[in-house]
Formats: C-alpha cells, sequence, structure tokens
C-alpha cells in the first residue's frame, strides 16, 4: 500500500478497503493530531477530533470524488469538526496552560543556573505563544495554524476553507497582528521596553 498516491489510496477505500484506510490514517493521523491540538490544546480532544475526523472520512467515503489533493480533503473534514464542535463549546472555551517548573535546589552552579534560566523563559514564551494562538478568533486561528504548522498553501488553505486566496492572506496579516499584540506584554518583560525604540524596530 505504500507504493500508492493518496488520491489511489482514497479510491481503494471507497470500495471499504480497510488497508488503504488504515495507511492513510498512518500517513496523515498524526498531521490531523497536530492540526487539531494547536487549535485546543488539550491533547485527550484532540485525539476525539482526530478518531472523530476519521471515521467521517470512513462514513462518508462513497461521497469522495477526486478534484484535488487527499490532504485538502481531509483537512476540509477536521476543519468541519472543529468548527461544529466549537459551535457546542462557544459558551466556554477552556485554555492549558503549559507550567515551566523549576526544581528547587537543582541548581548549583552559575552555569546551571543560566541554563536554567534560560529554558524557564524559553517555556514561557512557548506557552505564550501556544496560548495567544489558541484565544484568536477561529477564522484567524484556522489560517495560522494551517499556514504556520501544517505548511499549507493559501491555495490548500483557501479550498479547505472555501473562501477566496485574498481572504486567506488578510486573515493571516490579521492573525498576526493580533498574536503580536496579545505577546506584546512579554516581548517587553523578556526584551525591555525602550520608550524611544520603535515597535517595528523590536519586531525586526
Amino acid at each position: 500500500m505504500t507504493d500508492y498516491t493518496d488520491e489511489e489510496l482514497m479510491s481503494f477505500v471507497r470500495n471499504q478497503d480497510v488497508s488503504a484506510f488504515e495507511e492513510l490514517f498512518h500517513r496523515y493521523g498524526q498531521r490531523v493530531f497536530a492540526f487539531f491540538y494547536r487549535l485546543v490544546r488539550n491533547a485527550e480532544q484532540a485525539r476525539d477530533y482526530t478518531q472523530e475526523t476519521f471515521l467521517r472520512l470512513w462514513r462518508g467515503r462513497e461521497r469522495y470524488a477526486q478534484k484535488g489533493r487527499f490532504s485538502t480533503y481531509i483537512f476540509q473534514i477536521a476543519k468541519n469538526h472543529f468548527l461544529h464542535e466549537h459551535q457546542k463549546r462557544k459558551h466556554r472555551i477552556a485554555f492549558e496552560h503549559a507550567s515551566a517548573d523549576n526544581p528547587q535546589g537543582a541548581l548549583e552552579t552559575a552555569n546551571s543556573r543560566d541554563n536554567a534560566y534560560k529554558e524557564a523563559v524559553a517555556n514561557e514564551i512557548q506557552s505564550a505563544i501556544s496560548k495567544a494562538v489558541t484565544s484568536l478568533p477561529e477564522i484567524h486561528r484556522l489560517v495560522y495554524v494551517l499556514s504556520e504548522e501544517q505548511r499549507l498553501s493559501y491555495k490548500e488553505i483557501a479550498e479547505i476553507l472555501g473562501c477566496p486566496v485574498g481572504t486567506v492572506s488578510s486573515r493571516k496579516v490579521e492573525a498576526v497582528r493580533k498574536l503580536r499584540k496579545l505577546l506584546e506584554p512579554l516581548r517587553d518583560e523578556v526584551l525591555g521596553k525602550d520608550p524611544q525604540v520603535n515597535n517595528s524596530e523590536v519586531e525586526k
């Protein structure tokens, strides 16, 4: 099965070929999980969403018509499921905060203290970025994750979201703008805020 393209495998899946379905899951399971995890920041929820996405793929196998890349098709299913679940949970958005604990007594030298400090700062920055991405409006979050995490082209994202390429581009710009705004307090804390320095110079 490894020699077949994604689209060829999906044509087999349409005929209830379980081994072809398993190969597609092997190829895309982790990517779909990573997509969901960056959207919801909850591993268990991301696993559930991933399983449901592939269940929907299997249940709707007879409706599959090869009009483009399979990767676009599977992320369309994933996107639709995310939006469906997001609507159901719109009244409560859960944030999970990554912990950057620093054990007492583990730092015996100046060098180890410096390394621990750098690691703590790195963890704090990564946690802040993850939280900021999760807090973006869904239309901006989807574009950002598909572009930055899944490395999909604007054209592919436009097909997944069902909108013009120009809309994808403008949403990506807006997502980056919002992230910069959300991360300003941390940037100022880590880099220091110099009133004489223009924001655009800091971001270069």
